[in-house]
């Protein structure tokens, strides 16, 4: 449900109007739409050349919306982390949808159940064997069927089996029961994908692989070679559709873009492969007695957990950048200005990068889309505050 107050509520009537994006009401989260297209054709491109399936992860985005554009871009389902998160999406009307941790609630295990049972065409993945037993009780109990992928350890250290027998057990477990499916395995290694240097990640990449290859070769030997090998990220896409071993990945920032990834080689070529589409504006709102900019903004629009928010002023020939910003406060920031920059004038609308998407996503109910100099739409964080 679309938010009826605070800033959403008084940016809907600016929408499609002429320079609406520079007079938002803020804090806002904002999407830049052509660099979000952007991003989604890249990617989609790159592993359709490679042969690779695309199953995005949503705990970066937490929209429908998103969720559905990713769908049509040729996306093979959606990723989700959490319960809360999965069935957000799927009351949303996203149905491909699949776990990708363990659980151990009972009561999340039922509500999961119930939503197959109604439609949606789930996928969990597993790492023990009560887990399957509690997820095929809950298939039985609501007469439906759930896919299972067995979680394999190549070296995250969080979850999943990492001895060849260990992964051959849960295998036959899952596909020897009666309201279960057995669908494949999950090998995600999330260290890798912030690795700087595309040289250490190869190298950290063939590291994981080299976990991942024994546990295959003897699923293969038991007659339960998985259909599906998914896994990777934003930070290892290009690496794992050039070796081919995974049937399909699981990139989540790609939408988005943070300060996080901006120092990642993630191609090899020493540039930018997605461009910065997730953005907070926020407003100047006074001048310190030492001259910076104030903007009202802070740890509640933010979150910091990266380096410092790149400061930009969206115009007619592309995004300007007049400094970074720094934490002053819960809901306050001080932009530090970039060389031969001025002190913004109070009410100037910025927008800043953010220092990691997920959590920053994560504060706002809505996506203010914009493109060129307008506010062109709002979309619904229907997964926002979901970590349950």
């Amino acid at each position: 449900m679309m938010n009826t107050v605070g800033a959403a509520a008084l940016n809907a009537p600016k929408i499609g109007k002429a320079a609406s994006r520079a007079h938002l009401e803020t804090p806002a989260a904002v999407l830049d739409l052509p660099l979000f297209e952007r991003n989604l054709a890249t990617l989609a491109e790159t592993c359709r050349a490679a042969g690779i399936g695309v199953r995005p992860h949503a705990k970066s985005h937490k929209s429908a919306e998103i969720a559905r554009r990713q769908l049509a871009a040729g996306a093979l389902g959606i990723c989700c982390a959490k319960p809360g998160e999965l069935l957000a999406l799927f009351e949303a009307g996203i149905e491909d949808l699949m776990l990708t941790a363990p659980v151990a609630s009972a009561a999340k295990i039922d509500a999961l159940a119930r939503a197959a049972a109604r439609g949606a065409r789930l996928m969990v993945v597993v790492d023990r064997a009560d887990l399957i037993a509690a997820y095929g009780e809950a298939a039985r109990r609501h007469d439906t069927r759930i896919d299972v992928v067995v979680d394999l350890d190549v070296g995250l250290l969080r979850s999943g089996v990492a001895e060849p027998t260990e992964a051959v057990a849960l295998a036959l477990a899952a596909a020897d029961h009666p309201y279960l499916r057995y669908a494949g395995v999950q090998a995600y290694q999330g260290r890798i994908q912030h690795i700087d240097d595309f040289g250490a990640r190869r190298a950290a990449n063939d590291e994981a692989v080299r976990r991942l290859v024994p546990m295959l070769d003897a699923l293969k030997a038991a007659s339960l070679a998985p259909a599906i090998i998914s896994g990777g990220g934003t930070g290892s896409h290009v690496l794992d559709a050039e070796r081919r071993l995974f049937t399909e990945v699981q990139p989540g920032s790609y939408v988005f873009m943070d300060e996080g990834y901006n120092s990642v080689d993630i191609a090899g070529r020493g540039a930018l492969v997605f461009g910065p589409a997730l953005r907070v504006a926020v407003t100047v709102i006074g001048h310190s007695s030492a001259g910076f900019a104030i903007t009202d903004g802070g740890s509640k629009s933010f979150a910091w957990d990266g380096p410092a928010p790149r400061v930009l002023l969206p115009g007619p020939s592309g995004d300007r950048l007049v400094g970074t910003i720094e934490w002053c406060g819960d809901e306050f920031g001080r932009i530090l200005p970039a060389a031969g920059c001025a002190t913004l004038p109070i009410g100037t609308v910025v927008e800043c990068t953010v220092p990691h998407c997920d959590p920053t996503i994560n504060m706002h109910d809505v996506l203010h889309v914009v493109a060129g100099d307008r506010l062109v739409a709002q979309w619904a964080v229907e997964g926002r505050g979901r970590a349950d």
